[in-house]
């Protein structure tokens, strides 16, 4: 699913047009749009997709409440929150709940990281050249990052 980043001013109105407790950024944009189906209902949501006030991933509380609007933002900073709290020191980290798919590191050091672990990839040419990693439109791991040599896991 692509990636869409917002100004604090948009991210203002999508609030503001939010079903508490229902909408998602993508579900408020719909509706605006017309893209909903004829009942009202969101049309095409997975039960996947994080609402803007839920719970946090695999029912733990976590910082991903915005500092600035106190709103839940779905779950693509949890990379991030788990590089500072298990002090990884990455630059850019990632998290998919598998371990398999992501979008490309950027900076390095980089972190992959799943619910269990993470793998740091120090270098660009390290990147590139590791034979582990799939790198297409995203980047696959087809055994998951804990199948690579240098993945520590986390108790």
């Amino acid at each position: 699913m692509p990636v869409l980043r917002v100004d604090d001013e948009v991210w203002e109105w999508l609030k503001k047009n939010a079903r508490p407790l229902e909408d998602t950024p993508n579900t408020v944009l719909r509706r605006i749009a017309g893209l909903d189906s004829e009942s009202g209902a969101p049309a095409n949501v997975s039960r996947k997709t994080s609402t803007m006030n839920s719970p946090s991933i695999h029912g733990r509380r976590s910082k991903l409440t915005s500092r600035r609007s106190g709103i839940r933002s779905p779950i693509t900073n949890y990379g991030r929150e788990l590089n500072e709290q298990w002090n990884v020191g990455a630059r850019h980290a990632l998290y998919h709940r598998e371990g398999t798919y992501y979008n490309h590191l950027e900076r390095f050091p980089g972190a992959l990281f799943d619910e269990h672990g993470y793998l740091v990839i120090r270098t660009e040419k390290e990147y590139l050249t590791l034979p582990y990693l799939r790198r297409g439109k995203q980047l696959n791991i087809p055994g998951g990052i804990s199948s690579v040599p240098g993945y520590k896991r986390v108790t």
